[in-house]
């Protein structure tokens, strides 16, 4: 994505809007549209964001689908002032959804669906940000951690461990359950991050000996109340781990950078994954390497059916037990990004038009 600066946003996004009015399809999606961030509830509701070239700039888009992805239209584009770093979308519903760029801006809401977009949230840069049980949670420094309904700007401050600042903190949830990973001040003797584990929408927690290492961050991926994925970086390469008991504890290591020892895939700190089930999830590895699908909990994974070889991944996510969106580069050169959708829990992938 590539972002004005904030001095130059306005007369930007004036170039983009004029551009898309002579050059766009009928339902206002700019020609030469490539996606590069993407939202997904249900069958029916995609949302997604990229750029195209308006003149001798990339300007920015963000349409959206009500009917499964046979139409799109333009809808209103948060004014983002961060620049070469690709935001996030998240919706909790079909009107209430969330963008921010991690680290480079404040959070923006939309209650009616992406048609207006406002700024919400604690002051400062997100840092993390979660959904669950209709709730969204936002970590904005080391001291600021809130709560609000997705219906409505409700904000309030809630008590967790204080992490060490300057680390990346992950955030995830699921209905009643969040848990937050991040180093602490005095770190542990076997230099592992800490996971903070809460049952009631993150009013209290309890410390556990975190899955991933002191300082390096992790990402966690709750496919329910009890299992959890976490990637975690060990420098250029990257651990993979779950946890059948909430995250009390991950034994179970499936992945590391020496995929000869345990057999399984080699992760590099890009890698992503995505749970359709507590059993069934895709694992993106990191650089050009395949999408792979386990359907027994990450014993064994097998190469999935995809229309091209991937040059990076953008984003990854599953809706329902079936049906999953991901946004992939096929090449390194610019607009060369595309999107595709599975049906069928991630066994096949087809490319998506976005007109």
């Amino acid at each position: 994505m590539r972002f004005a600066v904030a001095a130059g946003l306005a007369a930007v996004l004036a170039v983009g809007v004029a551009a898309a009015e002579g050059g766009s399809s009928s339902h206002g999606v700019p020609r030469g549209f490539s996606p590069e961030a993407a939202a997904v509830v249900g069958m029916r509701d995609y949302w997604v964001l990229g750029d195209y070239r308006c003149g001798r700039l990339w300007c920015d888009a963000l349409v959206r689908s009500t009917d499964a992805g046979k139409h799109f239209r333009r809808i209103a584009l948060p004014p983002f002032s961060s620049q070469g770093t690709i935001p996030t979308l998240e919706f909790a519903n079909p009107r209430d959804g969330f963008a921010y760029v991690r680290y480079g801006s404040r959070l923006y809401v939309t209650h009616d669906g992406g048609s207006s977009w406002h700024r919400s949230g604690p002051p400062g840069n997100v840092l993390a940000f979660a959904l669950g049980g209709g709730d969204a949670y936002v970590v904005t420094s080391p001291r600021i951690y809130e709560r609000s309904p997705v219906a409505k700007d409700a904000w309030r401050p809630l008590r967790y461990p204080t992490f060490k600042h300057g680390y990346t903190v992950g955030l995830a949830a699921d209905g009643a359950r969040v848990w937050l990973l991040g180093t602490q001040k005095r770190r542990r003797a076997d230099d592992s991050d800490e996971l903070a584990l809460s049952q009631d929408r993150g009013t209290d927690f309890v410390a556990r000996r975190g899955p991933c290492f002191a300082e390096l961050g992790g990402r966690l991926a709750p496919a329910n109340a009890r299992v959890v994925w976490a990637v975690c970086p060990t420098g250029m390469m990257a651990k993979l781990s779950l946890s059948r008991n909430g995250g009390r504890s991950f034994p179970s290591i499936l992945s590391v950078h020496d995929p000869v020892v345990l057999h399984q895939p080699s992760l590099t700190n890009g890698a992503e994954i995505s749970p359709f089930t507590p059993r069934t999830a895709i694992l993106y590895g990191g650089g050009e390497g395949p999408l792979l699908r386990t359907t027994d909990e990450g014993r064994r994974w097998q190469r999935v059916q995809q229309p091209a070889r991937i040059s990076q991944l953008d984003w990854l996510g599953a809706a329902t037990r079936r049906l999953g969106l991901a946004v992939v580069q096929t090449r390194s050169s610019p607009g060369s990004g595309e999107l595709w959708r599975t049906t069928d829990g991630g066994a096949t992938w087809h490319s998506m038009g976005i007109r």
